[in-house]
């Protein structure tokens, strides 16, 4: 499973290891949108990152050629061209993947990231909207947030953390939505939650470059 550090990575929204956005396209595939603080990557590394993303497109380009009715394949193809900030050929490749009769939750998830990468929030939330009940509350607020609507993800985070979802990816998730909402003294005050005390500057620094 891919992990949504990468998709946040690539969204250019990097909220924090927790999520490591490691569980919103690895999630995509099964549903985690922030990072609690991966470290930053090499050039180098971007590089070999980049070359792997690129053989594993083209090699599901030619799966998809071969099956072209196969929703799985394109889906699969989707969350590729996802972790590589392809967003608008994400977004049709998902959108062609739920014609195709794939229902998963994580290619919703999925399909509203790329619309999110790709500057289309109203379809993102439409997105959101319609696979809302299926999506983990945790993954769905930030997304929600993530789409230019950071006061409705606060509520839905903070609903999934006080119903009983004790995680550190829903509270750094709480923590990033509040920050992208102008909250900063309650994003730090949750992020110190899961953050050591000589982190937690650097880690809302982090919050403030991605947002």
């Amino acid at each position: 499973m891919q992990s949504l550090t990468k998709h946040a990575r690539n969204i250019g929204l990097v909220a924090g290891s927790a999520l490591a956005l490691a569980g919103l396209a690895g999630c995509a595939s099964h549903g985690s949108v922030a990072s609690a603080g991966k470290p930053a990557i090499s050039g180098d590394q971007a590089a070999a990152e980049d070359a792997a993303d690129a053989k594993a497109i083209a090699r599901l380009e030619h799966r998809v050629a071969k099956s072209p009715r196969s929703a799985s394949a394109r889906a699969e193809l989707a969350r590729a061209y996802l972790a590589a900030g392809r967003f608008a050929s994400a977004a049709t490749t998902f959108e062609d993947a739920v014609a195709l009769g794939d229902d998963n939750p994580g290619t919703g998830l999925g399909m509203a990231l790329a619309y999110i990468g790709s500057g289309r929030n109203g379809q993102a939330v439409a997105v959101l909207d319609r696979w809302q009940s299926r999506i983990p509350a945790a993954d769905l607020g930030l997304a929600v947030a993530l789409a230019g609507q950071p006061a409705q993800g606060v509520a839905l985070l903070s609903d999934a953390v006080r119903g009983g979802d004790a995680s550190p990816k829903a509270r750094q998730n709480l923590a990033y939505a509040y920050a992208l909402d102008g909250r900063w003294a309650e994003a730090r005050l949750v992020a110190a939650q899961d953050v050591p005390a000589d982190r937690l500057d650097a880690r809302m620094s982090e919050i403030a470059t991605a947002g």
